[in-house]
């Protein structure tokens, strides 16, 4: 077999091999290079096979992000910072997972979002030491995104209503 015709077999392969890994879910484009990379593709046969593929609209970073963003805000009551980073984590480029975030989270109303989060944390505590449940509140609110301004007055008033 010439040396083109083992390039294209490997690209078939490789298409194959991402669209296995896509079947079980929607993947970021950098984690399908990543993984054909470890099973040995070479670069040009990945890159070709994942142009083929996003041509197609099988990869599409956009659309991963959109998609992921939701699945998170259903389940965890992320925030902000918190989706940016659980994206970046799944390789998405940062600048991408950013204006995703910031286009899903657009219209929302942050104060109210994490208002709902901190009553629901509030709702399963049964702490009265009152720092240290303010401390921990602040805490948890903190790792699921939400801006300092925001967790402050939040933690006060839930903290308020809760006595």
């Amino acid at each position: 077999m010439s040396g083109e015709g083992r390039a294209d077999a490997e690209t078939v392969e490789a298409k194959k091999a991402a669209v296995r890994l896509l079947a079980h879910r929607a993947r970021p484009r950098s984690y399908l290079e990543e993984r054909l990379r470890k099973r040995g593709f070479a670069a040009a046969a990945i890159q070709s096979a994942l142009d083929a593929l996003a041509a197609a609209g099988y990869v599409n970073d956009r659309q991963y992000a959109r998609d992921r963003i939701e699945g998170l805000l259903e389940k965890s009551l992320q925030w902000g910072r918190a989706l940016v980073h659980r994206l970046m984590a799944d390789g998405m480029d940062p600048e991408l997972a950013e204006e995703a975030v910031a286009e899903r989270l657009a219209g929302e109303d942050q104060r109210q979002w994490a208002l709902q989060v901190a009553r629901e944390r509030t709702e399963t505590t049964d702490n009265e030491n009152r720092e240290a449940e303010r401390r921990r509140l602040g805490a948890y609110l903190s790792r699921r995104g939400f801006d300092t301004e925001v967790i402050v007055t939040i933690v006060e008033e839930v903290l308020s209503e809760a006595q």
